[in-house]
């Protein structure tokens, strides 16, 4: 239970950064492997110390990917704001 208690402040934060700046719609299907994952890995936890290895590297990578897209987000949003330039409408051009 004490790992759970560790990561939720983690997942919330990475969550909200990630749909806030970069895209909802990714952030919450991100959001839902995460839950999953955390699902996988204490079933896993309960059957045996060695299962819950693939909850847990999924869970680490889906939080890893909404820090990312928080971090794109943000980033994409300061040259917005302050420098003009938006990534988002030069990617749509190409």
């Amino acid at each position: 239970m004490q790992n759970c208690v560790e990561y939720y402040p983690i997942f919330l934060t990475t969550l909200w950064m990630a749909g806030w700046y970069f895209n909802q719609v990714f952030a919450t299907c991100l959001g839902l492997v995460y839950i999953y994952a955390r699902h996988q890995f204490f079933w896993g936890y309960s059957e045996a110390a060695k299962k819950r290895i693939t909850g847990f590297r999924l869970s680490l990578g889906s939080l890893a990917l909404l820090t990312i897209l928080g971090t794109l987000g943000i980033a994409n949003s300061f040259l917005d704001e302050y420098l003009d330039f938006n990534v988002a409408k030069k990617l749509r051009h190409f």
